[in-house]
């Protein structure tokens, strides 16, 4: 493979919908406000789509829940508007209470909506340009239905005691929320043109660091999920308690939904808790070395949580948080540079995972009613977090270099790379044929090759007389170039090329 299309591949690095734009001629590079019909439908459909798609879904939602309950109907553009906004994490009020703790399954629903239709319409070798359009369409539809939903339920303030937290609080969640959704979506088809925009190289301790971080999230929540379903098995004589406000099966069947709805909080939680922060229930709290008495809700969600008095294994539990550090660290150490004077990978991925978690945590919190604030204890998580990270990525990485052999790194492939492998071998295939042609065009236009070099369909040559076809392996035949002064060797035998056969001096190509 030539070089230009080693640098194809590498810039490319885009997966996308197969789309693919004309160059422009030179001097005419289009204006960015400039675009396609076929480009201008893609991304009214990347701001339509998840958004008419999430509120159909709303209004569905919202009207068997009146129906199924008996409440009167002119107060439905309200309830939408308010589980829009719920379903974005925007902070609501309804009468006197304050509700923050919001659900997070509707959110991660509609952010995976939105980077799914932003990831399928990324064009191939997107430019800045075609990146900040896609990204202003993701935003576009949601902040558009935002500012609807901001003006139903201030309207329905007089009729309903509903109201938001406000605009800039709506707007700003709306903003990160899709933002997130934005890069999720263009990152997973074209890593390569977004990185491209940042300004600094990134080193590959970096990318590496990033890469592990994202699976120690990922362990972190799959433990923090089985302690869960665990503590739910050993504690299932509670399920009669938490369902005894229910009066009927509609009641039953509610409680339920919302505990699912809940339940991407509750393994947040039971994530802080096994790194050994406690999880805030007003003036209660609970975590692995105590548990203080306070009001919670009842919900069949909150079957896990432990009741006091703390035992003393729970304490055992703090491996789980450090077992994930030290199973990064030892990918790292298999697959970096690093070394114990210079753990730079180790340490960014101790601190992109103590992000990741605290932003989550952040996500999964808020007030609750009379209750008060409901969440981790951010301080405890971040200094936790990066502590079992950190240090159990250090004494993992250090045995790695020093016990286990090392291998390449680990390459993370999405989903598409299989299907649109075809689509570079025929761009491979495009520039190796414009190179050969730009080969040939160079050789054509060389006028010495012209000049000296005749070619013969037959190569045969007649020799004293007799055209031979084949030469045996002891016999050569050495005819030298005009102007040669190199003198045949002895053992050459006698050649005659009789003139007539060869083409006339007019005739001859290149001429």
């Amino acid at each position: 493979m030539s070089s230009r299309n080693a640098l194809v591949r590498r810039t490319s690095g885009s997966r996308g919908t197969g789309e693919t734009v004309a160059p422009s001629p030179p001097g005419h590079d289009p204006v960015w406000w400039s675009l396609s019909p076929e480009r201008a439908r893609t991304l009214l459909l990347v701001a339509a789509r998840p958004t008419i798609t999430a509120l159909a879904a709303t209004v569905l939602l919202v009207l068997v829940v009146m129906l199924t309950t008996g409440t009167d109907l002119t107060s439905a553009p309200a309830a939408v508007a308010a589980t829009w906004l719920a379903a974005h994490q925007v902070p609501l009020t309804v009468g006197r209470t304050t509700l923050g703790l919001l659900p997070l399954v509707p959110t991660i629903v509609l952010v995976w909506l939105a980077a799914r239709e932003c990831a399928r319409a990324v064009p191939h070798r997107p430019t800045p340009v075609e990146l900040g359009w896609l990204a202003g369409a993701v935003l576009a539809g949601p902040l558009l239905m935002t500012a609807v939903c901001l003006a139903v339920t201030g309207d329905a303030a007089g009729v309903t005691p509903l109201e938001s937290s406000g605009p800039f609080a709506a707007f700003g969640w709306v903003f990160v929320l899709y933002l997130f959704a934005a890069a999720a979506g263009i990152g997973g088809r074209a890593w390569g043109s977004l990185c491209a925009l940042v300004p600094i190289e990134i080193p590959q301790w970096a990318v590496l660091g990033a890469r592990a971080a994202r699976r120690t999230v990922l362990r972190m929540l799959g433990c923090a999920a089985l302690a869960t379903v665990i503590s739910f098995f050993a504690h299932l004589s509670r399920l009669d308690g938490a369902f005894r406000q229910a009066h009927n099966v509609t009641d039953v069947l509610g409680m339920s939904l919302l505990s699912l709805l809940y339940l991407p909080n509750v393994v947040i939680g039971a994530a802080g808790i096994l790194s050994g922060a406690a999880v805030l229930f007003g003036a209660g709290s609970v975590g692995l070395f105590g548990v203080t008495g306070g009001h919670m809700p009842v919900l069949p969600a909150l079957i896990p949580v432990p009741e006091g008095p703390a035992s003393a294994w729970w304490a055992a539990l703090l491996l789980i948080p450090l077992a994930v550090g030290v199973l990064g660290g030892i990918e790292l150490g298999r697959t970096s540079d690093d070394r114990p004077g210079a753990p730079w990978a180790t340490l960014t991925c101790a601190a992109l995972s103590t992000l990741t978690l605290l932003m989550l945590a952040i996500l999964g919190s808020g007030q609750l009613g009379a209750i008060g604030w409901v969440g981790v204890d951010l301080l405890m998580l971040v200094v936790l977090m990066v502590t079992w990270f950190g240090f159990g990525g250090f004494v993992g990485m250090v045995f790695a270099r020093r016990f286990l052999a090392p291998t390449a790194p680990v390459e993370d492939y999405d989903e598409y790379d299989d299907e649109y492998e075809d689509d570079y071998d025929y761009e491979d295939d495009y520039y190796d044929e414009y190179d050969d042609e730009e080969e040939h065009d160079d050789e054509d236009d060389d006028p010495a090759e012209h000049t000296d070099a005749v070619e013969y369909d037959d190569p045969a040559v007649e020799v004293d007389g007799e055209l031979v076809e084949d030469f045996d392996d002891d016999l050569e035949v050495s005819i030298a170039a005009p102007g040669s002064t190199d003198e045949p060797a002895d053992d050459i035998v006698d050649a005659e090329v009789v003139e007539s056969d060869l083409p006339d001096e007019d005739e001859t190509p290149g001429r």
